[in-house]
């Protein structure tokens, strides 16, 4: 089947805070598909720690970050509904307004690896398609999830409206929200946050940042590290 127009992808997460994997990640999944991608913050995520962070800071700080790149797309849909964030409901909606569109969702290879645990996962096929990015150290998903979603180039991505897995090699999501805020607590500095979005966590004093000294600001301190 001929899809005549492109994919809507769907890039979910806590963003707690933003930094730059995620918008490498997202940026290598827009030049790949030929589209834009939103980035949906949770409001409440079903199966892990809630966020430091309010849900109008996280977007505060993810508008600032994708601002310089017109690919990206700050999307408050699921900030904007009540209960928890189940993915399922999310892709049903964007379902319903993509039509016959192929819709697209971003995920790293640790959640492709526990896909099979999540809430009605089997209906996904007919949903979405997956777009995975490589995280080290991810466990090899179970085959009935990679035989559910047979893989695909992004060109087979573009042209179905759902159900193929379009595995990418890179960029690696290689950094924590965790670590990141770590490294804030301890130097008040991450060389992973964009400027603007450390900018914005010292103006409003999230993530019980230290002060920066000259010492802290040093871009050349140490990554925060893997997740």
């Amino acid at each position: 089947m001929t899809v005549a127009h492109g994919p809507v992808v769907l890039f979910g997460g806590t963003f707690d805070p933003i930094h730059r994997a995620h918008i490498n990640g997202a940026r290598a999944i827009a030049r790949a598909l030929r589209c834009p991608v939103h980035l949906l913050p949770n409001a409440v995520p079903p199966h892990r720690d809630q966020p430091q962070a309010d849900g109008e800071h996280r977007l505060a700080m993810l508008r600032l970050a994708v601002a310089r790149y017109p690919e990206l797309i700050a999307d408050d849909w699921e900030l904007r509904q009540d209960g928890p964030s189940w993915s399922l409901r999310t892709l049903q909606h964007f379902r319903s307004v993509a039509g016959e569109r192929p819709l697209v969702l971003v995920i790293g290879a640790d959640s492709l690896a526990t896909l099979h645990t999540w809430r009605q996962w089997q209906d996904y096929p007919a949903l979405c398609h997956l777009a995975v990015l490589p995280r080290p150290g991810a466990r090899r998903a179970r085959a009935g999830v990679l035989a559910t979603f047979p893989e695909g180039d992004a060109g087979t991505l573009c042209q179905t409206p759902a159900g193929r897995r379009l595995m990418l090699k890179r960029p690696f999501l290689d950094v924590s929200a965790t670590a990141v805020r770590d490294v804030l607590a301890q130097r008040g500095h991450c060389p992973a946050l964009p400027a603007d979005v450390e900018a914005y966590i010292h103006r409003h004093h999230l993530y019980n940042v230290v002060q920066r000294t000259d010492s802290t600001a040093d871009t050349s301190s140490t990554d925060p590290g893997t997740a």
